[in-house]
C-alpha cells in the first residue's frame, strides 16, 4: 500500500514541477514584466517544491523497488539532473527578466521548452519499459 501512495505522489508531483516549468518558460516567452512576478512566486511557492517532492518520492520508489542497480533507472536520474537544470536555467532566466526594465522576450525558451518536454517523455519511456 505504501508503494502505490508513493508512486501516486510522485507522479503527481512530477506533473505539477513539469507544468510549472512549461508555463515560467512560455511565460518567459511570451509575457511582459506584469505577469512574471507571479510565476516567480508560484514557482518558488508550488513547482520548486513540487520538484523536490518528485526527488524525494522518486528515491523512495527506487529504494522500495530495489531498481538501484538498474541501468534505466540510472538513466532516469541523469535525464532528471538534466530537468533540475533546466528547472533552474528558467528560474535564474525569470529572476533576471523581472529585473530588467524593457524586457525582450527570452527567445532560447524556444529551443529549451522542447527539450524539457523530450527529456520528460524519455524518463516516462524508461519508467514504463523498464528498458537498458
Amino acid at each position: 500500500m505504501l508503494y502505490e501512495i508513493a508512486k501516486a505522489a510522485h507522479i503527481l508531483s512530477m506533473i505539477v514541477w513539469i507544468s510549472g516549468m512549461t508555463v515560467a518558460a512560455m511565460s518567459l516567452r511570451h509575457s511582459g514584466n506584469d505577469v512574471l512576478p507571479m510565476i516567480k512566486s508560484f514557482d518558488r511557492s508550488v513547482t520548486t517544491p513540487a520538484m523536490l517532492l518528485t526527488w524525494g518520492f522518486g528515491i523512495l520508489l527506487g529504494v522500495q523497488g530495489g531498481w538501484f542497480g538498474s541501468g534505466w533507472l540510472w538513466a532516469k536520474l541523469m535525464l532528471v539532473i538534466g530537468l533540475s537544470g533546466l528547472h533552474g536555467m528558467i528560474t535564474g532566466r525569470l529572476r533576471k527578466r523581472i529585473s530588467q526594465k524593457n524586457p525582450e522576450p527570452d527567445q532560447i525558451m524556444q529551443r529549451i521548452l522542447p527539450i524539457g518536454l523530450l527529456l520528460t517523455a524519455v524518463v516516462v519511456l524508461l519508467v514504463t519499459t523498464k528498458a537498458i
